[in-house]
């Protein structure tokens, strides 16, 4: 692929001080050779300094920095905001709470010219804000990292291929597109994506289900194209986990299609809005819990609650909707469903 121009894309709300660091960071790294980058910062809706913050970073480093405002609360509406603005053949994304490698966008950039992919990703390390439980460190606990927003697939790079559906996939801390892929699947869904300040998320997932059924699904994990994140001590708790897990069950929820692909989700039994064979798999999910309950470790015992209170929250949003639809039947003059509550 040829690449002439890349463009480092940062979605950010109401984190000037994180986003002040991931800048500097950014405007110190190595500047791919042949190749014209740029970083923008998509601020949806911030009520800090993040506009004073983005005005600085333009006088302290050699890339051009652009600032654009997405009114709509979600990441989804600004990473399509950030498609509309960004100049590159690729689309680096990241956080505004990372630091990257200095080397970082420079690998991205050659192995989109070393191959045809549409997408390259690498590791996602933390950065503790405060020590965490060590158990939650142990090869056990990485079943459950979701909520912390980490990837650390192994030091062995790696092709990914449409033929592979069981590879781990990307998050959106540390990932790059061909930008030409994006636009032919139309970019992110709005519906994803913590919308309306919501753990609902997805939008990483999602993209990757498009990329496949338009033939546009190839990509590369290199290890050493790594970030490191800031983890929060509001991340480490039990809550925050069992939050992040309601909620990305609700995510799913959303996603049913995308989830089973081999499946026609229209015609599939459903009780109460819920397929009727996730009430299967839900309490089969219960009953490892129970097991687990009467002889397993703590950690194990709080592995298979998340993974109980995924299905809580995925049935939660499934009963929602279906009373949602009920309730607009009965409302005078109204025709249409609207479109999903997610707040």
């Amino acid at each position: 692929m040829e690449v002439s121009s890349a463009s480092v894309c940062i979605c950010t709300y109401n984190r000037a001080e994180r986003l002040g660091e991931t800048l500097a960071a950014l405007q110190a790294m190595d500047v791919p050779p042949d190749c014209n980058a740029e970083i923008l910062v998509v601020d949806n809706n911030s009520s800090d300094d993040t506009r004073t913050v983005v005005d600085d970073a333009v006088r302290c480093g050699p890339l051009r920095v652009v600032y654009a405002f997405e009114a709509r609360q979600g990441k989804s509406f600004a990473l399509n905001t950030a498609m509309q603005y960004a100049r590159g053949d690729v689309i680096a994304l990241t956080d505004d709470d990372v630091i990257p490698r200095r080397d970082w966008l420079a690998r991205i950039v050659r192995h989109f010219r070393e191959r045809e992919v549409s997408f390259v990703f690498g590791k996602v390390l933390p950065r503790w804000s405060v020590l965490p439980p060590p158990e939650l460190l142990t090869p056990r606990a990485r079943d459950v990292w979701g909520p912390l927003a980490l990837v650390d697939y192994g030091d062995t790079p790696t092709r990914y291929v449409a033929e592979s559906t069981a590879q781990r996939l990307p998050i959106g801390a540390n990932l790059a597109f061909a930008r030409s892929a994006l636009a032919t699947i139309g970019g992110w869904r709005t519906d994803l994506g913590k919308v309306n300040n919501t753990l609902i998320s997805g939008e990483d997932h999602e993209i990757f289900m498009r990329l496949r059924r338009h033939g546009l699904y190839g990509g590369y994990y290199d290890p050493d194209v790594s970030v490191r994140h800031f983890v929060p001590a509001s991340r480490l708790t039990r809550q925050y986990f069992r939050r992040w897990f309601f909620w990305h069950g609700k995510t799913h929820a959303l996603m049913l299609d995308d989830l089973f692909p081999g499946l026609d989700m229209g015609s599939v039994p459903r009780i109460a809005g819920v397929p009727r064979f996730l009430y299967r798999h839900g309490l089969q999910q219960l009953g490892k819990y129970l097991t687990m309950l009467a002889r397993g470790s703590a950690l194990d015992i709080l592995v298979e609650e998340l993974r109980l209170l995924k299905f809580v929250g995925l049935y939660s949003e499934c009963w929602k909707r279906v009373l949602m639809r009920r309730t607009t039947r009965r409302a005078p003059g109204i025709s249409a469903i609207p479109g999903p509550d997610l707040a």
